[in-house]
């Protein structure tokens, strides 16, 4: 009888052992899924206050965009007056430079903007590195990727833009003189015209990972976010 009480309790010990081995993986399923859950939700902030940064990159480019037509309508201005009408050309030519400088001190904040932005990404990154989920993981670093890339394009472009009004600066100080030397500004024009059309494909290019960039951050948002 003893021997049979033994066994019995033997087995027992082994019936509860195993459940308590299974309780503890459960236990620590559970505990995994709720730290994948809590890092999928901090990228998700990080992502989430990065959109609002770039909101804010996005406006300072419409500013430029605006003070970039206003500049050019006193530029065209200029080109209309007679050759006797020096005080209105040198009027116009001012107002340019004033609107010109403003455009100026608005690049520099654009590029302070992406490049706080930037501080974000690398956080981003950081975050997304302990994350086990390698899909998401996967997914989250190609949106790090193309930011970096579309960064790198930015200073590039911003660069040329800078080059370029700089160019347009020494145009109008040259409208602004009493006699203007009009070889000279043909030369300068020319040679804005050119860089202008760098800055163009630059910016046609930068567009296109824009839309990249969005198109990712929705995928994520779609299959991850709910």
């Amino acid at each position: 009888m003893k021997i049979i009480m033994k066994k019995i309790g033997e087995v027992m010990y082994k019936k509860s052992h195993a459940l308590f081995l299974i309780i503890v993986l459960l236990l620590m399923f559970c505990s995994a899924c709720t730290s994948q859950i809590k890092q999928k939700k901090l990228v998700f902030q990080k992502l989430n206050k990065i959109t609002k940064m770039e909101q804010k990159f996005e406006k300072a480019g419409e500013t430029i965009q605006s003070l970039e037509i206003k500049e050019l309508e006193f530029y065209e201005k200029i080109y209309l007056y007679k050759v006797n009408e020096v005080n209105k050309r040198q009027d116009a030519a001012k107002h340019a430079i004033n609107l010109l400088n403003k455009r100026k001190e608005k690049i520099n904040e654009e590029s302070k903007l992406i490049h706080d932005i930037d501080i974000k990404i690398e956080e981003l990154q950081t975050i997304n590195i302990e994350t086990k989920d390698e899909k998401f993981r996967n997914e989250v670093y190609l949106f790090v990727k193309t930011w970096r890339e579309r960064t790198k394009l930015y200073d590039q472009l911003n660069k040329k833009y800078k080059q370029a009004i700089e160019t347009d600066l020494s145009i109008y100080n040259l409208l602004s003189q009493k006699k203007v030397d009009l070889n000279n500004v043909k030369s300068k024009t020319k040679n804005t015209n050119r860089i202008y059309k760098d800055v163009i494909n630059l910016n046609d290019q930068l567009n296109l990972y824009t839309q990249k960039l969005n198109d990712i951050r929705n995928h994520l948002i779609e299959k991850y976010g709910k």
